[in-house]
C-alpha cells in the first residue's frame, strides 16, 4: 500500500511525556497498560494518541482526564490519519482490548477535529456522547471583558463582605469543602483525589485555586488547570449553600477570568454544562452571558 511507503506506525508502551497536554503523564494503575500510538513521516510525528488499556479490556484515551484523543499536525492527509486509526485498532486487539473509547477535545485545543471525527465515523466508531463547552477566546476579548466589569465586581464583592484568594495550591483542604457542598446539593463528586494530589505535586505550576471567603468561612472554590500552556480550564467550581448570595457564582467566575488574563492564556475553557446526562439550561445561560465561543467535546466508542 502506498501509504506505508511514506508513513510508519509506532506503538510505544509506558511512553515518556513529550506533549504540551501534561495529563499524558499518566500514573498506571494495577492491571493497566499505557501506550502511545504515533504516525511518523520521515521520523517526524504527524499525529499521536495516548491510550490506557484497563484490566477489564477497555481501552480509553485517556482515563480519569477531561479528554484524551488524537493530536495532529496542522497539515495532515486523510489517508494517513485513517492509516493510524486502522493500525491502532489492530494493535489494541492484539493487546486484548475489547472496546475502545476516545474522548476528543473541543476543536479549540488543536487542529483537524472535523477530519478526526469523520475518520472515526468511517472506521466504525459510534458517537456515544456530546458535551457542550463554553469558552472565552482571544486575549483582547478577555482583557476587554475584565476592563468592562472590574469596577462593578469590586463594589459587589465589598458590599457582600467577601474577600478573594487566588494562587497555587498549598493544601488540599478545599477538596473537603467541595465534596461536602456538592453532596448537600446532590451533585456528583467523582474526583480521584489521590491522582489529583499526585498531579498537583508533579505539576504545581499548572494548578490554581480561586476562593471566595466571608470572614473566616469559605463561600466558594474553583480549581483551575492549565491543561495546555495556552489555556485555562475551569475544572471544579463549588459554592457553599449556606453562604450563597446572588453574585457568588458570577464573582467566582470573574476571578477565574482575571486569573486567566494574568496568566496570559489564549482561551479559558468554562467546561461542560450537563447534569446527569441532560442539559443544565440555567448553567448554559449563565455561561453564555460570559463566553464568546462554544464547541463540542465528542465521545466515540468502538467494540473490538
Amino acid at each position: 500500500m502506498e501509504i506505508t511507503k511514506n508513513y510508519d506506525f509506532v506503538l510505544q508502551e509506558n511512553p515518556p511525556t513529550d506533549h504540551p497536554y501534561f495529563l499524558h503523564d499518566y500514573l498506571v494503575g494495577e492491571g493497566e497498560r499505557y501506550v502511545c500510538a504515533k504516525l511518523l513521516k520521515k521520523q517526524k510525528v504527524r499525529a499521536l494518541i495516548y491510550v490506557v488499556l484497563k484490566a477489564d479490556g477497555t481501552a480509553i484515551s485517556l482515563n480519569h482526564a477531561p479528554f484524551g484523543g488524537f493530536w495532529t499536525e496542522k497539515r495532515i492527509s486523510s489517508d494517513s490519519l485513517q492509516y493510524l486509526v486502522t493500525e491502532l485498532i489492530l494493535a489494541l486487539r492484539d493487546l486484548g482490548a475489547n472496546s475502545f473509547r476516545i474522548v476528543q477535545p473541543p476543536g479549540i485545543y488543536g487542529d483537524n477535529n472535523p477530519l478526526v471525527h469523520y475518520i472515526l465515523k468511517c472506521q466504525g466508531f459510534q458517537l456515544d456522547g456530546i458535551l457542550l463547552h463554553h469558552f472565552l477566546e482571544d486575549k483582547k476579548f478577555i482583557k476587554g471583558f475584565i476592563h468592562a466589569k472590574i469596577s462593578k465586581h469590586k463594589k459587589k464583592i465589598k458590599k457582600l463582605h467577601f474577600t478573594v484568594a487566588t494562587g497555587n495550591i498549598k493544601t488540599f483542604n478545599f477538596l473537603k469543602d467541595i465534596k461536602q457542598w456538592r453532596s448537600q446539593r446532590s451533585h456528583e463528586y467523582n474526583v480521584q483525589e489521590e491522582k489529583l494530589i499526585q498531579q498537583v505535586s508533579a505539576y504545581a505550576d499548572r494548578y490554581f485555586l480561586v476562593s471566595i471567603y466571608h470572614g473566616e468561612q469559605a463561600a466558594a472554590h474553583a480549581l483551575c488547570v492549565k491543561l495546555t500552556p495556552n489555556s485555562l480550564y475551569y475544572y471544579l467550581p463549588a459554592i457553599n449553600p449556606s453562604l450563597q448570595q446572588a453574585y457568588t457564582g458570577e464573582g467566582l467566575l470573574f476571578e477565574v477570568i482575571r486569573l486567566g488574563e494574568s496568566l496570559g492564556v489564549d482561551f479559558i475553557d468554562l467546561g461542560s454544562s450537563d447534569l446527569d446526562g441532560q442539559p443544565n439550561h440555567s448553567l448554559i445561560r449563565y455561561k453564555m452571558k460570559n463566553a464568546n465561543n462554544t464547541a463540542n467535546k465528542l465521545i466515540w466508542n468502538l467494540k473490538l
